[in-house]
């Protein structure tokens, strides 16, 4: 029988990303009732990056000069209309003083979305993925 108990205590950024309780995420099965909030969520790492920006009262222009990411890119990327290369979330953590990991997580949610889109199959990828990972996540708290 699989250790529910560790399963419900593992980080997932797919569950934090919709507001999913862990216990759930393990314990259900999928929801279609969901799908359209899914299907029309916005970009949660657009949607981020453009609260960094207005916290700190800077404009698009402003966020262009400091990243060398040019201002009708910074836009699309902030309205979920691209993801950002890798190198350009390296410049943007860097920027904006957060966590180069955390922006790497939300793009992935992204990029996992925008491709498989919101769906039975794709929860069920997620869910496979999440139970391979369990062995690694307890060797690293084992450090």
């Amino acid at each position: 029988m699989p250790d529910l108990v560790h399963r419900e205590t593992v980080d997932n950024p797919f569950a934090k990303y919709f507001g999913i309780p862990i216990s759930l995420l393990f314990l259900s099965k999928f929801d279609k009732s969901l799908l359209p909030q899914m299907n029309n969520h916005k970009s949660e790492l657009g949607q981020y990056l453009r609260e960094l920006r207005k916290e700190r009262e800077e404009t698009l222009h402003q966020v262009s000069k400091g990243t060398d990411i040019d201002s009708p890119m910074l836009s699309k990327i902030e309205r979920g209309e691209r993801l950002p290369t890798a190198e350009q979330l390296k410049r943007l953590a860097k920027f904006y003083k957060v966590s180069e990991a955390s922006l790497k997580v939300k793009h992935t949610a992204e990029k996992i979305l925008k491709e498989y889109g919101a769906n039975e199959t794709t929860y069920e990828a997620i869910q496979l993925v999440n139970e391979q990972l369990i062995p690694y996540s307890k060797k690293s708290k084992e450090k």
